[in-house]
């Protein structure tokens, strides 16, 4: 029952990080601005999301790491991802060794996602394609978590749907890893973005996590100098569910990967 409530617990969480990942790169405002010897900072959605998306689709390929946990008041329940991704014309494609750890014990698996949402499971046949609408079974579970491990891995993911609804409340000079970024604190008005939501499933789940409290979603992101994204972050209370925390890390931005095909 503890495993079951854990995997439940990860699976809540990881439910949200698809808004999280469609959020934490926007903003609103005036468009740039350079405060004496730091970097400019973006101020308006379409100057944001132009200076990141044109970036990515140069480089294409970046090495990333992926972590969070749900804490609910007793043993975290954790999720994380090492791996790869590449940005294609259809979508953006990952690969990593996927960790799940649920009262200490943990279990991983070589997950691969293809643009559309289509998740593979390495097993020892070679890549196994998940059936998704198989609900309720540990395959199926495996791959929510894969999916929205990967959607939260594209830094740029939805960037223009919740646009109108974001607001930045910081942008300031920091460092990640020694490098020189810009460090964006992002929060969304989740009842203007149910309001602005076009896909009715995505609209109802918005105004079901309003109902029950979350009217905000708050997150991070530091960019460099060259508009690479190098980290994000985000932390948020779920009523009834507990905290949580989620940390992307992005590096080697342009080097060669690979991603199978199967």
């Amino acid at each position: 029952m503890r495993e079951f409530r854990g995997r439940t617990l990860v699976l809540a969480a990881c439910a949200l990080l698809a808004v999280l990942a469609s959020v934490i790169s926007c903003a609103r405002g005036n468009s740039t601005e350079s405060a004496g010897s730091g970097l400019p900072k973006y101020y308006a959605t379409e100057d944001l999301l132009t200076a990141v998306t044109v970036r990515q689709r140069t480089d294409r390929t970046a090495a990333l790491r992926l972590s969070g946990h749900v804490d609910a008041g007793g043993p975290a329940a954790e999720v994380a991802g090492d791996g790869a991704l590449r940005v294609e014309q259809s979508g953006l494609a990952a690969q990593f060794t996927q960790t799940v750890t649920t009262d200490g014990q943990a279990q991983s698996a070589a997950m691969l996602v293809l643009p559309g949402g289509q998740v593979y499971r390495q097993g020892e046949a070679g890549w196994v394609r998940i059936d998704q609408a198989a609900s309720g079974t540990p395959e199926k579970q495996w791959a929510t978590v894969a999916a929205n491990l990967a959607d939260t891995a594209d830094p740029t993911a939805n960037l223009a749907r919740y646009r109108d609804a974001a607001l930045v409340a910081d942008a300031v000079d920091d460092t990640v890893g020694g490098v020189q970024a810009v460090r964006y604190l992002v929060v969304i008005d989740l009842v203007r973005a149910a309001e602005q939501e076009p896909d009715p499933a995505v609209a109802q789940a918005l105004r079901g996590q309003v109902e029950s409290g979350l009217t905000r979603i708050s997150s991070t992101l530091w960019i460099d100098a060259a508009n690479r994204p190098l980290r994000s972050e985000a932390r948020q209370s779920l009523p009834g569910i507990g905290t949580l925390t989620l940390t992307a890390d992005y590096r080697d931005w342009g080097a060669p990967v690979t991603i199978t095909t199967p």
